[in-house]
């Protein structure tokens, strides 16, 4: 059961850096901090967190910056004030979560990121590695595309936002997605009802493409040198987003590094296949071997 963490009525964590969203699970245990990936929010890991408590851990999901309910249940959708609100880069998102293990005293965390949030838990790692207990990145690209922050903003464009209610924007996503269940939830899940009734992005546009432009702008491959601690990369067995090559040159480029391939999952791997992610993750995070 998801519990708020300490600080308010709402589950947010007060820091320097900002206002963050975080659900926490479990009351005891090693810590595991979960990243979700771009234009996501904590509450995308579905059952996952749940079974990683019962499992053992203190596990805490947080909503990046722009994203999820950091962004949304702020005033005026500005979640951050000051010289960091627009810290979109690899480094500033892993700075806010060092901000965020501060401002919950956490000395050292288990990493597990996806897609973006696997980035950013990598640069966590490099900066931050005496606090990095170990890293799970999950089918994460770590190669440059200067120019893929385009066909974000250009997505965001074709959305007539806000839809003024829930059917409308059932309606155009069932147009958009005719007989694909699947990405119709996805899309869906990435919206939320405003208190005047209409449905808007869950995250900032802006702060979704800004952040993929800076992420992407040069290969981030170097950071896997800095890594420190045991790690391990997670591939969608079905996934097109990281090639096979590529997997496993990150695999051996960490200094401890280990690539699992899981089988029937694309690239969101925890939802496509929970029980194999977990059947991988659950054994690396307690230093176990991991099953045959």
């Amino acid at each position: 059961m998801n519990h708020p963490v300490p600080g308010g009525a709402m589950p947010f964590v007060q820091t320097q850096r900002g206002r963050f969203f975080c659900m926490e699970y479990g009351v005891t245990g090693r810590v595991v901090y979960l990243l979700h990936g771009l234009t996501a929010k904590s509450q995308d890991w579905g059952g996952v967190p749940d079974i990683l408590a019962k499992s053992g851990f203190h596990v805490f999901a947080f909503d990046m910056r722009g994203h999820g309910s950091t962004f949304s249940h702020c005033s005026q959708g500005r979640p951050l004030q000051g010289d960091v609100e627009e810290d979109y880069s690899p480094e500033g998102h892993a700075r806010d979560l060092d901000a965020c293990a501060r401002a919950l005293g956490h000395l050292k965390a288990h990493l597990v990121g996806h897609s973006t949030g696997g980035r950013n838990a990598l640069v966590f790692a490099a900066l931050f590695p005496e606090k990095t207990a170990t890293l799970t990145i999950v089918d994460q690209t770590l190669t440059a595309d200067p120019d893929s922050w385009k066909k974000y903003l250009q997505r965001y464009t074709e959305y007539p936002t806000p839809f003024p209610d829930e059917g409308s924007l059932d309606g155009f996503l069932r147009k958009k997605f005719p007989a694909d269940e699947r990405r119709f939830r996805y899309y869906k899940g990435q919206f939320w009802k405003k208190e005047n009734g209409e449905w808007d992005w869950n995250f900032s546009p802006q702060a979704a493409w800004k952040t993929q432009k800076l992420g992407r702008e040069k290969e981030n491959f170097g950071w896997l040198a800095r890594v420190q601690c045991p790690a391990l990369f997670i591939k969608g067995g079905d996934s097109r987003y990281v090639s096979p090559e590529e997997a496993e040159k990150i695999a051996r480029l960490l200094p401890e590094g280990r690539l699992v391939v899981v089988e029937k999952a694309e690239h969101a791997v925890f939802r496509d296949n929970p029980e194999g992610f977990l059947k991988v993750l659950v054994p690396f995070l307690k230093g176990k071997e991991f099953p045959a």
